[in-house]
């Protein structure tokens, strides 16, 4: 594996006559994959445009992954701008540069980088920093998802955003649903945490009858189930494993990202919640069934039409808490047959 600090790059190296970008990726890992079409944008607006990402080394695997990235400079969390700045100038000069998160120290680090030519949103009194200083854009009378956020920076600097359905596009899922019956097994990921809080977890149980319910539908196919999860969450695995008959396995805490992502390709569908997982297996092309509870579909439902979305929209609905104070019934209103009626939307390949 790279290290921190150590550029991913293909052996080529640089052109000398390439005009040489570099992007600063949001820190979280969903917000990380709504920036991809955003990229995607930047990188198709001119043939001659070397790409690199630099980001927090945990993210370092999944944008070395996309064919829209030529280089991606990793950094560990706990570096201070000065550091992230010479590890940037250790790579040569960057004729511009995007700065996808809103925050001072972002823009900071590449300016000590040595990137003079900066775009990004006017916020948090780092105009003074940014070359192209962008407004926020208007409210809409429509909920507009989080992507066209990091879109709206491309538009701003003269970028077609035609055609869109190109800069939204998924690849085709990796371990497609119609090789599952020739093999008849159905590898399931399920993703029962959230960092963010519990608000935002639909509860184990009704996972396990979920997944239980759909094996009983499906007698057909050995359904192997997969649980992933931060480090923070292996209890949470480890609570829906034991409620769930074999075949299972908790590798909740258990992967890196780059794990992560391999073990998600090999998955034919995955349930999850609002979380950056979720975020990943839609943007790997992994049909991906999400569960809302406390946060916003409109704003960050998983990109790409394959997906199946499912929420409750109730009195209280979007609060965005992390606890829901009163009786959680967001989530208490999705039944368990719910979750199995969308998963077997996907499995309709199957037969």
């Amino acid at each position: 594996m790279t290290a921190p600090g150590q550029l991913y790059e293909p052996a080529g190296g640089v052109s000398p006559v390439a005009y040489r970008w570099i992007v600063r990726s949001p820190n979280p890992l969903g917000d990380a994959c709504m920036s991809l079409p955003a990229v995607r944008a930047l990188k198709k607006s001119r043939p001659d445009i070397h790409l690199t990402v630099c980001c927090r080394d945990n993210l370092a695997p999944m944008w070395a992954a996309r064919a829209e990235v030529d280089a991606v400079i990793p950094f560990a969390k706990s570096l201070s701008p000065f550091a992230v700045g010479r590890l940037i100038r250790e790579q040569g000069r960057f004729d511009e540069g995007l700065l996808l998160p809103n925050s001072f120290r972002s823009a900071l680090e590449l300016r000590l980088g040595g990137v003079r030519t900066l775009t990004g949103y006017a916020r948090y009194q780092r105009g003074i920093l940014l070359r192209r200083a962008v407004k926020e854009p208007a409210p809409s009378p429509e909920k507009q998802h989080h992507v066209h956020r990091y879109l709206h920076l491309i538009e701003a600097m003269g970028i077609t955003m035609e055609p869109i359905a190109e800069l939204l596009a998924i690849p085709p899922a990796p371990t497609p649903l119609a090789g599952a019956a020739a093999t008849g097994e159905i590898h399931l990921g399920i993703c029962p945490g959230a960092e963010y809080g519990n608000a935002k977890r639909y509860p184990i149980k009704r996972y396990a009858a979920a997944i239980e319910t759909l094996r009983s539908h499906r007698p057909d196919l050995t359904i192997r189930v997969s649980i992933f999860g931060s480090p923070a969450e292996k209890q949470i695995g480890e609570d829906l494993a034991a409620l769930i008959s074999q075949p299972r396995v908790n590798r909740a805490g258990e992967t890196s990202i780059a794990g992560l992502v391999q073990e998600l390709q090999s998955c034919h569908l995955v349930a999850t919640n609002d979380t950056g997982t979720m975020h990943l297996a839609a943007a790997l092309g992994v049909p991906t069934v999400a569960i809302f509870g406390s946060t916003e579909p409109d704003f960050t439902a998983p990109i790409g039409t394959i997906h199946r979305v499912i929420r409750h929209k109730v009195d209280c609905s979007p609060c965005f808490l992390r606890e829901c104070p009163i009786d959680y019934r967001c989530m208490l209103r999705i039944e368990p047959e719910v979750v199995v009626r969308e998963m077997e939307v996907l499995l309709e390949a199957v037969k």
